[in-house]
């Protein structure tokens, strides 16, 4: 009970700063065309930061082979999930400028921050150790496949861009410092620490502008969509059960929990943030993150009642 009070506390602080987007924009003090410039900074500054402080961790044999499996289950449940995904939108009657957005916001999740909040809520420094570690399959995932959704669309697309990017890169180098012996100097550490951590609340700022943006009939228009209510279910509930196969393996219980409860994190507001800088429907991919987002309150909660069950009976 405690700890789903902790919980609750996450997300209503989550919440409360993209309120805060919301009215700023419709006060108009975050004018029109802000979102663009939000979007440059968390993507190309602040994200790359939090990613390189987060894979900064000393180099062991055990940490290696931890990050084989959580790499395994997170590319398989990627996999899996993009493939079911796309079938699903492709038999969805549904207007091309929200396609991209919705089979973004099915596929990818909050998975940097609210996943790790979470992991440091349930398990501890080892918690946030393994969701970092379950995270760099994703990274590479939502830098490269999440922008090609959007960029294949695009009359002129410049791939060097799509698979050469500030977070790709990023990505790369932080593998790069959890295999190489020792860590960054405090000094450096200290730098990203500061720059990575505004990555939470820019991108609720963000999602709360862009929210802030639409008229009130249209936002009350998309939390009625049933297709955004469907790339819920799917995000929160479906797709963390494909890793339930991975119990028939001799995986530390720890382990593969921190792996469950971040494949059913709510939708990522990365896809707003493509959406909104590839010219597509970002409004409705926002929707998207924030009814997904509401919902995990009970969802997550759900998914560490079933693990908490499973484990009793192993």
């Amino acid at each position: 009970m405690n700890q789903f009070a902790h919980f609750t506390q996450e997300l209503t602080l989550l919440y409360s700063i993209a309120l805060l987007g919301y009215m700023l924009r419709k006060k108009e003090i975050l004018p029109e065309g802000s979102e663009k410039v939000l979007t440059a900074v968390i993507l190309n500054v602040t994200l790359p930061a939090l990613i390189l402080f987060g894979m900064d961790v000393a180099f062991s044999v055990e940490n290696i082979i931890q990050f084989g499996w959580l790499s395994l289950l997170s590319a398989f449940v990627l996999i899996v999930s993009s493939v079911i995904s796309s079938l699903t939108v492709k038999k969805l009657n549904i207007e091309v400028k929200k396609k991209n957005a919705l089979e973004g916001i099915m596929i990818f999740g909050n998975q940097g921050f609210l996943g790790i909040a979470v992991c440091y809520l349930l398990f501890g420094k080892e918690g946030v150790f393994y969701g970092t570690l379950f995270n760099f399959v994703y990274l590479l995932y939502i830098w490269t496949y999440a922008i090609y959704l959007f960029a294949r669309s695009a009359e002129s697309v410049q791939w060097r861009k799509v698979f050469l990017n500030s977070g790709v890169i990023a990505t790369l180098a932080g593998l790069l410092l959890m295999i190489l012996p020792g860590t960054l100097p405090a000094v450096l550490s200290n730098t990203l620490e500061l720059t990575g951590k505004p990555t939470v609340p820019l991108s609720m700022l963000l999602i709360g502008s862009l929210l802030g943006g639409m008229p009130l009939a249209d936002l009350k228009l998309f939390l009625k969509n049933k297709h955004l209510w469907l790339a819920s279910l799917y995000k929160l509930i479906l797709f963390p059960l494909l890793l339930l196969p991975f119990l028939l393996f001799p995986l530390p219980i720890q382990l593969f929990a921190v792996a469950f409860l971040v494949a059913g994190m709510p939708s990522a507001p990365t896809i707003s943030m493509y959406a909104q800088q590839y010219g597509e429907d970002a409004s409705f991919a926002a929707a998207g993150v924030a009814l997904s987002t509401f919902l995990s309150c009970i969802t997550i909660p759900a998914l560490y009642s079933f693990l908490l069950v499973i484990s009793s009976l192993a």
